[in-house]
């Protein structure tokens, strides 16, 4: 696999996990995070989403 390839694939994964989350948090569901005890906690996906990409969560 080329290194064209790699980043091609990267691309689309952080693509997917920004719409995955978006519309999560469009939603208003909650996210599986852990903590720093590897405590597994469930978050807003609205606060993770504004704290990733620093934008508004966009409505329907």
């Amino acid at each position: 696999m080329s290194n064209q390839d790699k980043e091609l694939i990267k691309h689309a994964l952080q693509i997917a996990e920004y719409e995955t989350l978006k519309r999560k948090a469009m939603l208003n569901q909650m996210v599986v995070q852990t903590d720093t005890n590897g405590n597994i906690i469930y978050v807003p996906a609205r606060e993770v989403f504004v704290k990733l990409y620093n934008e508004p969560v966009p409505e329907f």
